[in-house]
């Protein structure tokens, strides 16, 4: 693991979520879907500095992208 947690958001990633946030809202309903929306917000979530679970240390268990 990298010393420093920091993610760099450059604009290839930025562009990428933008294009999985298309492709999501494409996909019909279902748990797929849900799951592919708490991934989102997750990388969303992380992207503008916010907190993650356990430090990112550990899988966040609780949130809709791991089952």
């Amino acid at each position: 693991m990298a010393k420093s947690k920091t993610i760099r958001v450059t604009p290839n990633v930025k562009k990428s979520l933008e294009e999985l946030k298309a492709a999501v809202k494409s996909m019909p309903a279902g748990d797929l879907k849900k799951r592919a929306e708490g991934a989102i917000d997750y990388l969303s979530n992380t992207f503008k500095g916010g907190p993650q679970p356990g430090g990112g240390q550990i899988c966040p268990t609780d949130k809709l992208i791991i089952k």
